[in-house]
């Protein structure tokens, strides 16, 4: 772990901390059942602002080696992601892409996304440190290459393959420390008619829904307009248009291409007066989202508190990483809860960082079910109420991670 002594968009050192979630071990950082004895690496878990360019960052980095070489997370196995990729592709495809277009995606982890440019004959290429993950997606046909991002890789595309039509990264952006090396690779392999588009959490939904749960090791950054805006000027390039998907919670898809090379559209300015309206430049908005915070905690324990004084049984429903950031701010376990059910086949038969939940499978959890369940993976809400409903019927409830329950209507 080092410590970023200068905001990585302006190299600025009037860096402010405004939320502690405490020391936290890595939310990816699922123990085998023999591990459970050992100390667990802790790192804090720390939010500051930037007092010039206003990205709200981490800076306390855990090595990117340790994080993402050996990664758990597989996209194919994310319910309804495939069709939101499928949604995407086309979209891309119908406004950018000529035939046989190179599209490169950043972290494309098994493919799911390029699968859907290859289908329409498209070239892909993908790029990701997980050797784990890189091995399914060649295997299953998606070229991808074991590495991080830089501009070294690009250039080494450009000189290979021609520049890049599109580039992509979906959730990744915000896990790049060196946003230096991320400006002059896009410039360098982005075709000039090209787009640079990316998905990523949108630090609005904090301040809006009290999604902090965002907040992991993983995520250095967490990411709007106004200080995005700022990195890409840097670089020749600019932001075109803004949208809003509802994937991961509320989250912002944003257009990028090099300077002129398409119209802005009125989105970029209507995030921009959004994000001022809300405060995100202005230390005092942060003071009352960790107020806030701090009081959501307060509520939830004191409830499971009540239930379990009540002699309800307690689980977890999902083991994202976001979850454990709760578990372990909320300091809950396994005094609290007797297991977690996540659908992944990789966490499963595994325990949870910091908690120390098992994570099983759906058939050892219908065997002994929960009076509630606390809902962690609360970005599937309206699939998970769908696909429970005769828990919820059979009188179960689910707990959301500020408090609000949730019974069978």
């Amino acid at each position: 772990m080092h410590i970023n002594k200068c905001c990585r968009i302006c190299g600025n050192q009037n860096l402010t901390k405004v939320l502690d979630l405490g020391s936290q071990p890595l939310a990816n950082a699922f123990l085998c059942e023999k591990d459970l004895t050992d100390t667990e690496p802790l790192c804090p878990l720390e939010m500051y602002i930037c007092s010039d360019c206003h990205l709200a960052q981490l800076i306390h980095i855990v090595d990117k080696e340790t994080l993402f070489s050996d990664y758990i997370y597989f996209s194919s196995g994310m319910p309804k992601l495939s069709e939101h990729f499928r949604q995407y592709a086309e979209d891309v495809i119908n406004r950018f892409l000529k035939d046989r277009d190179l599209v490169v995606e950043l972290g494309s982890n098994d493919g799911t996304l390029l699968q859907f440019f290859k289908d329409r004959r498209f070239r892909p290429l993908g790029i990701d440190p997980a050797k784990n993950i890189t091995i399914v997606a060649n295997v299953h046909g998606i070229p991808t290459i074991t590495d991080f991002f830089t501009e070294s890789i690009a250039v080494q595309i450009v000189k290979n393959a021609r520049e890049a039509k599109v580039i992509i990264g979906n959730n990744v952006v915000a896990h790049i420390n060196d946003y230096q090396d991320l400006g002059r690779a896009i410039k360098v392999l982005l075709h000039p008619e090209g787009v640079f588009v990316f998905e990523a959490p949108y630090l609005v939904d904090m301040f809006e829904n009290l999604k902090f749960d965002t907040i992991y090791h993983e995520h250095l950054s967490y990411l709007a307009i106004n200080p995005l805006t700022y990195l890409f000027k840097q670089f020749n390039l600019e932001i075109f248009e803004v949208q809003h998907v509802q994937a991961q919670g509320q989250s912002i898809r944003v257009f990028v291409g090099h300077v002129g090379a398409h119209p802005i559209d009125a989105s970029v300015a209507a995030c921009l007066k959004k994000e001022s309206s809300i405060g995100l430049d202005k230390l005092e908005s942060y003071d009352n989202l960790a107020e806030k915070v701090f009081e959501c905690k307060m509520k939830v324990v004191k409830l499971l508190r009540e239930l379990k004084a009540q002699g309800k049984r307690l689980a977890v429903y999902g083991a994202p990483a976001k979850g454990n950031t709760i578990l372990n701010y909320y300091d809950v376990g396994r005094s609290f809860f007797d297991f977690a059910l996540d659908e992944l086949p990789s966490k499963q038969g595994h325990y949870t960082p910091g908690a120390h939940l098992l994570v099983v499978d759906r058939k050892m959890a219908e065997k002994n079910p929960p009076d509630y369940y606390f809902l962690l993976a609360w970005n599937y809400l309206p699939i998970i109420m769908e696909k429970e409903k005769t828990f919820l019927s059979n009188g179960g409830a689910f707990i959301l991670p500020t408090g609000e329950i949730l019974r069978d209507s």
